[in-house]
């Protein structure tokens, strides 16, 4: 049987009375009340739209391995055929972004067995993201999610932080020395400094983990002096966090667990330069507390079938779910009492057939009895409608920031054209983006990618931004439209690859006037959903 025909949860009659069944969004009947046999990966390299693109990326990408496949596996042979723990296996094969296709096709020949054959083919793993306009390069950053096929990750990019070039590099590796732990490094060089972050944690397996741990870290240290322009930077900083979680309830639509743990974090900065700023110029944190908090994880699961024409049924998690932590501990600094406040937040529903809404909800800060300190709160929300051969897409997100460090250097609300346009942006005390956005379909392939055309129109606002040299905040504002590509997956929880480019048809004064183009990946459906302090280091 073709596996590029086995899209269908159907029985397919097969030689000396076989069967053939493909796992679909609903689990094949046939399969209950049988017992695992023999189970092959069958892995096939990348596809692209071109046969000479193709035939050239196979000398670039490497295969991924078998055992990377294996790995996300928690049924094996000779144990009974689990329905959760297969359809479990699969979310997790399609979360990795590794494969743009994965089907599990099972055979049963009358004896009682159903051996399974694992389809995968390797999604291309070789990424970049650029944003340039006219003024030239702002970010670049390229990176390989899949190491020589091992299922590793590594990254590198470069950016302008506080007017000084950053270098950063970060390694991934989802299978830590082949156990249940997955790992991750980051270093960032400044030209004063440098700053590491990292973390270890359990691979999530299933909603029905009963425990989960993750340990992360971070230091940083930045020193330097220059007499002509009056800047002074001056930063130590360390924090440590590790976490339990503990399944206390499992639902039909959700399962509840407690989080404990404990965080530390030490923090001397001062930071004097030319004009305003919103950081505070000194901030001085020494504490340890005991972190206490609850997350809800939602069980229930919706089908989409219009992302890319002639795709099969793809599962996608509704319903509500979070995560809060709260600590309490004795700042030394001070002697006084210090409280850390981290949470997220987040919904998705289908409304109706062919309509997706999800949105969420991030906040985090310090409070010491007479201020708070690195205080942020940030919402998003996207709206997915199926239309005549392509899709409307509204996005919406909104930030607000007050008492920053000062070694915070960028606001995370996904806004890169107009940062393009005001570089100086980076740090804004509030920011709104609103983008409406029709796609159609230009090119399919057999039900699982689509290259997309779109036109877009943006509309983008920063309120009481400083560019470190004027002591008067800025308010920039611009509405951009433009036009651009996007490969699109058919599973939702791959991002689509987008090229945009673009011009502001309205802008504030201060606001060149300047096309703009970038190259990302940004955020796609129930994606970066984890609270700040969770943030893997990558």
């Amino acid at each position: 049987m073709s596996p590029i025909g086995a899209q269908a949860a159907v029985s397919t009659p097969q030689s000396n009375s076989c069967s053939s069944d493909t796992l679909d969004a609903a689990f094949p009947r046939e399969w209950m009340g049988t017992t695992v046999g023999q189970i092959t990966v069958r892995a096939r390299n990348v596809d692209t739209p071109f046969k000479i693109a193709t035939t050239a990326a196979r000398y670039i990408h490497r295969p991924t391995q078998l055992n990377v496949a294996l790995n996300e596996l928690s049924f094996a042979p000779g144990a009974a055929v689990d329905s959760l723990a297969v359809q479990e296996s699969v979310r997790r094969l399609r979360a990795t972004g590794l494969y743009s296709e994965v089907i599990l096709e099972g055979t049963q020949c009358g004896n009682g067995v159903t051996d399974f054959t694992l389809w995968t083919r390797d999604a291309w793993s070789l990424r970049s993201s650029l944003r340039f306009a006219e003024a030239g390069t702002s970010r670049a950053s390229f990176s390989e999610v899949n190491l020589l096929g091992t299922g590793r990750a590594i990254a590198v990019a470069g950016e302008n932080v506080d007017g000084n070039n950053a270098l950063t590099v970060s390694l991934v590796d989802p299978h830590l020395f082949d156990t249940r732990f997955r790992g991750a490094a980051l270093l960032r060089t400044f030209s004063d400094g440098r700053q590491w972050v990292w973390s270890v944690r359990t691979r999530e397996l299933s909603d029905r983990d009963v425990w989960r741990a993750a340990f992360t870290s971070s230091q940083e240290r930045r020193l330097s002096s220059d007499s002509a322009t009056g800047t002074n930077v001056d930063i130590t900083k360390h924090a440590s966090a590790f976490t339990l979680s503990r399944l206390v309830l499992l639902g039909p639509t959700a399962a509840y667990t407690v989080v404990g743990g404990v965080e530390t974090e030490y923090a001397n900065e001062n930071v004097t330069q030319p004009g305003g700023s919103l950081s505070n110029a000194s901030v001085q944190r020494n504490f340890v507390a005991p972190l206490l908090g609850v997350s809800r994880r939602s069980r229930r699961f919706g089908a989409i079938d219009w992302l890319v024409p002639g795709q099969a049924p793809a599962e996608l998690r509704e319903g509500l779910e979070g995560e809060v932590v709260y600590g309490v501990g004795h700042e030394l600094f001070r002697d006084a009492t210090i409280t850390h406040f981290d949470g997220w937040l987040g919904i998705t529903e289908l409304i109706g057939p062919n309509t997706v809404f999800t949105g969420d909800v991030w906040s985090s800060a310090y409070w010491v009895p007479d201020s708070g300190q690195n205080g942020t709160l940030r919402t998003s929300m996207t709206l997915i409608r199926k239309a005549t051969k392509g899709m409307w897409i509204i996005r919406g997100g909104w930030e607000h920031i007050y008492s920053p460090d000062p070694d915070v250097f960028a606001l995370s609300t996904i806004d890169p054209l107009l940062r393009l346009l005001a570089p100086s942006s980076r740090l804004a005390e509030q920011a709104l983006n609103i983008t409406a956005e029709r796609s159609m379909h230009l090119y399919a392939k057999e039900g699982h990618w689509v290259i997309d055309g779109a036109g877009f129109v943006s509309l983008s606002d920063r309120r009481r931004s400083f560019d470190g040299i004027a002591t008067d905040p800025m308010n920039y504002r611009a509405v951009i439209v433009g036009i651009g590509f996007r490969q699109i997956r058919d599973q939702p929880t791959q991002a689509p690859i987008r090229l945009d480019i673009g011009r502001a048809v309205w802008r504030s004064q201060g606001l060149p006037n300047r096309w703009i183009v970038t190259l990302s990946t940004v955020p796609w459906i129930n994606a970066g959903r984890n609270r700040d302090g969770l943030r893997e280091a990558r």
